[in-house]
């Protein structure tokens, strides 16, 4: 399914000097590293015998499609804001080595679910692997990963310095969680353009996956 985007214009954008002074860098990337509550993720996953892994996975890519700079993209020499950007995230397979699944996002619960699920139990049976990772020729995409044996404070992500389309992609990655003082924490990292994304709608970020966290039964009740 095709996904719709409009151009920025540059000369009216009021972002025009910062976007342009980020975008001059090698690498304008940044990234943030918070530790996030997921009691009530962990404890709604192990009651329902659902993926803790799916389950955040729908609300990170659902919080981050609500905030606007997140779906902003650097493709042939424009800025573009797109509908809404699919997730990708790293599969391990059954030989040690890992895939990247992806599928098209939705703000339904059950249908991403489902989706999810679907790639899960296909690419961590394919060991034929693709030569490129991330070759989507329209960048509409988050890069996701997780580290489920590792409690990690914070991490830097490879990033190709010729590729301006490919650092405009968020990226994040979480880590394993653990129990402090009754409460479950988890790293995550967010990582995207300075061109692109501030701090603010960095924050805005880690606030609204956050939030539907805490409120997972209702908000995945209202849409569903």
């Amino acid at each position: 399914m095709a996904n719709n985007y409009k151009i920025i214009d540059i000369d009216t954008w009021n972002r025009k000097s910062q976007y342009l002074w980020f975008n001059s860098f090698m690498n304008p990337t940044y990234g943030i590293d918070v530790k996030m509550d997921v009691t009530n993720l962990v404890n709604y996953s192990k009651k329902t015998k659902t993926s803790f892994f799916i389950n955040f996975l729908y609300c990170l890519t659902v919080a981050l499609n609500e905030v606007e700079e997140f779906r902003l993209r650097y493709v042939n020499g424009e800025v573009r804001l797109y509908d809404y950007i699919n997730p990708t995230y790293t599969i391990k397979c059954i030989d040690g080595t890992y895939n990247n699944g992806r599928h098209e996002f939705t703000k339904s619960y059950s249908v991403f679910y489902k989706r999810t699920k679907e790639v899960l139990d296909f690419q961590k049976n394919n060991t034929n692997h693709r030569e490129n990772y991330n070759d989507s020729a329209f960048y509409d995409e988050f890069y996701f990963s997780c580290l489920t044996n590792l409690d990690f404070i914070g991490m830097t992500h490879p990033m190709t310095y010729t590729d301006k389309s490919s650092q405009s992609c968020t990226r994040a990655l979480w880590g394993k969680y653990s129990l402090e003082n009754d409460r479950y924490k988890m790293t995550l990292n967010l990582t995207a353009s300075h061109a692109l994304v501030d701090g603010m709608p960095m924050a805005e970020g880690f606030n609204l996956t956050q939030f539907i966290i805490d409120n997972f039964e209702t908000f995945i009740k209202e849409n569903n």
